[in-house]
């Protein structure tokens, strides 16, 4: 890639940084409510809700710029607009609307790192002949109660103290 093209590209990256952190900046000095005691729950709610956006939106920025942070130090290492996996160049019509792609679209799942969460190297999954054993378990753990609406039905030993 040519040093107008990267020039270009290092520039649009940088404006998304600077949009991206503007924004960021421009949040924190959002207030609160300090006493909570007068709100009635579903504005309560609504404000559990829209701080849980909040907190979405602003980690999608977090990573977004991490992405932006990467891609431009590929452009300074010389690696920007080479795809990580096949070693291609993306072309610049994918750089023009993913400014920060990694890799060419034919590879855009796969990545050099575990595309699994850890969790799954750790926790194996249950088989279906053990989740159906444990189904029948607690089927039968749960039947052993008895049940509200059946009055003959009693836990074993369990006499009727009314008689």
């Amino acid at each position: 890639m040519d040093q107008e093209k990267l020039a270009y590209f290092k520039k649009k990256l940088l404006d998304r940084k600077e949009e991206l952190t503007s924004r960021t900046h421009d949040n924190e000095g959002d207030t609160e409510e300090l006493a909570d005691y007068d709100n009635h729950p579903a504005d309560q709610g609504t404000g559990l809700s829209e701080k849980h956006t909040d907190a979405a939106l602003e980690r999608k920025d977090e990573e977004e710029l991490e992405e932006i942070e990467a891609a431009l130090g590929r452009i300074e290492e010389g690696t920007y607009g080479v795809c990580e996996v096949s070693g291609e160049k993306i072309p610049e019509e994918r750089l023009e609307l993913v400014p920060t792609a990694r890799t060419t679209v034919e590879h855009a799942g796969e990545t050099k790192g575990p595309a699994r969460p850890p969790e799954e190297s750790v926790v194996s999954p249950i088989d279906g002949g053990a989740r159906d054993s444990y189904r029948e378990d607690f089927w039968d753990e749960a039947e052993s109660h008895g049940s509200s609406s059946d009055s003959d039905t009693r836990p074993p030993g369990k006499e009727d103290r009314g008689s």
